[in-house]
């Protein structure tokens, strides 16, 4: 690996990794998600040759994909020009598995049992909410856009008795999680998962790289829907 990788957020290891606190920062420092992404794709391009340079950028699709700071838009144009026109077929067939598997990882597939523990420490098992459609969501009280989509929660809780939400903290303490719900009086399942370094297992599973995020699933325990924010119509519609 080329040390000047650096630059956009890879950092030496068995498997690529990426420093996303490195990535928000160059993203930002273009002052724009457009401009941002491309800067990191120019620069990758410029660290590798021929197909090396074409299987980088496959891979910065397949682990960037779900960051909000990044341009979906680029992200998915860019894929699908290298699953047609990449250099052979190793490159048309990576590009094509990895948009494959970034779009459907979850969907219609039957997601993870989780057995989290609640604000005071019980476990709450993901399949006893099974009456119901469920909708697990990932947040933290340091996210602010968690925090403006956590209100809804109560409302359409009540509008709709055939729902119930999950709700994994990212939240580095079980404490801070325990605040925020005591504060708020939030009675619905809210967990904690923990933070990247705390529960890593968990991160990667669901491939954590932003947040809030939701996955509906139905009594089945079948995904049916990713989202990354409350679309309160589709919430109600749910039966």
């Amino acid at each position: 690996m080329l040390t000047s990788t650096i630059i956009y957020g890879q950092v030496p290891d068995k498997e690529i990794i990426y420093d996303w606190d490195y990535v928000i920062k160059y993203v930002k420092k273009s002052k724009d998600e457009t401009k941002g992404t491309e800067a990191i794709i120019s620069d990758i391009a410029k660290c590798y040759v021929g197909e090396n340079a074409q299987m980088e950028l496959i891979k910065f699709y397949k682990e960037a994909y779900d960051f909000k700071i990044v341009d979906k838009a680029i992200l998915i144009n860019l894929v699908d020009s290298l699953a047609e026109n990449g250099l052979n077929e190793r490159v048309k067939q990576f590009a094509a598995g990895s948009k494959h598997f970034v779009e459907h990882r979850f969907l219609d597939k039957g997601i993870r049992d989780f057995q989290l523990p609640d604000k005071d420490g019980l476990n709450v098992k993901l399949s006893t909410l099974n009456d119901k459609i469920v909708i697990v969501e990932l947040w933290a009280t340091w996210c602010s856009p968690c925090l403006k989509e956590i209100p809804k929660i109560p409302a359409l809780r009540r509008k709709n008795p055939n729902i119930e939400f999950y709700s994994i903290s990212l939240d580095r303490s079980p404490d801070k999680m325990k605040k925020f719900i005591e504060k708020n009086n939030y009675d619905w399942p809210m967990v904690f998962g923990g933070s990247d370094h705390i529960n890593p297992e968990l991160w990667h599973y669901l491939n954590i790289v932003a947040v809030p995020k939701y996955y509906t699933i139905d009594r089945d325990g079948t995904v049916i829907n990713v989202a990354d924010t409350l679309d309160e119509e589709y919430v109600l519609s749910l039966k």
